[in-house]
């Protein structure tokens, strides 16, 4: 998943840049001069603290907004799987809707993960198609169309016959 989505805009964190990003942040707060990268972890990133667990949300423009959680790679598999359970293994779009609320979980991290769940692929909807369309051979002459067909005996073969051949003439079936 960190190949395949490593030249996505979504930041792939680690755990350790999970927390040490957090710990960031509240360094950032009491630091009397700011770099460029300290201005910009403050402008894009806030710590939301529940409980003893501090977990990494972004910034809010105002206090109507909802709160938008950031979830480092280890822990992305459980987040993605229990949303997929709760919504019932229903599908890529119904799962973004659930997912909205990380920053950093994309379309095509929950594509992949949907591509591998057994539950997920047996619920799909496919195509159903009308079948083989049947077109007739017309022949007037006896043995001008016919098949042939080899039957594979040789796991229980009669003796000196493993094969058995059969042969059809399309005239007279």
């Amino acid at each position: 998943m960190l190949k395949k989505n490593s030249d996505s805009k979504s930041l792939k964190l680690t755990k350790i840049e999970y927390y040490n990003l957090i710990e960031e942040l509240r360094v950032v707060s009491s630091a009397k001069s700011k770099s460029n990268r300290l201005y910009y972890i403050l402008g894009r990133y806030e710590v939301l603290q529940c409980g003893g667990v501090k977990k990494l949300i972004k910034k809010k423009k105002d206090e109507t907004q909802e709160v938008v959680y950031f979830v480092h790679v280890e822990d992305m598999f459980e987040t993605i799987i229990r949303a997929d359970i709760a919504r019932g293994h229903d599908g890529r779009d119904k799962m973004v809707k659930e997912l909205s609320k990380y920053a950093n979980i994309t379309r095509d991290t929950i594509e992949l993960f949907i591509s591998l769940c057994v539950q997920c692929q047996k619920k799909r909807k496919r195509c159903v198609s009308n079948g083989v369309t049947v077109k007739p051979i017309l022949s007037k002459d006896y043995g001008s169309r016919s098949q042939v067909d080899l039957v594979d005996m040789q796991s229980c073969a009669k003796g000196k016959y493993k094969w058995i051949i059969v042969y059809q003439d399309h005239l007279t079936n």
